[in-house]
């Protein structure tokens, strides 16, 4: 069984963390579809609600986790947790200036929520040294 060197790992995993960030935040400005399986509006909405806070919540724990994973620098770590947070808050206020979107508070502490659950679930990567840059 062959193995991954370290530094083509972590190359694909600054590449995923890139995919993520693009991929999440057209995501979060395009329009989106109110689910059609349930027989009144009223169930619709809410299924969409929950749908929608729960990936809210969902996306940015993985995303922090992921970060965590990657163990950037010491430095670099605060700057992309700080990224996080700003781009929950920056997306958001965008969706705030949209027709069809609308940008919520709640929303963003939700984000905010996310990231905090990401970091319990990978503390020790975000406290640990990095790679070496031999390992890196």
């Amino acid at each position: 069984m062959t193995t991954i060197e370290p530094r083509r790992l972590r190359r694909a995993g600054w590449c995923l963390w890139l995919v993520i960030a693009s991929v999440w935040s057209v995501a979060l400005v395009v329009p989106t579809p109110t689910p059609n399986f349930a027989a009144d509006e009223e169930t619709r909405q809410l299924v969409k609600f929950i749908l929608a806070k729960t990936l809210h919540v969902s996306a940015y724990a993985a995303w922090t986790v992921l970060t965590g994973w990657l163990r950037p620098p010491s430095g670099g770590r605060l700057l992309l947790l700080f990224f996080l947070l700003a781009h929950g808050v920056l997306t958001e206020w965008v969706q705030e200036q949209l027709p069809y979107r609308s940008g919520m508070l709640r929303d963003a502490a939700l984000d905010h929520l996310g990231v905090l659950l990401g970091l319990f679930a990978s503390w020790r990567w975000w406290t640990s040294e990095p790679p070496s840059p031999e390992n890196a």
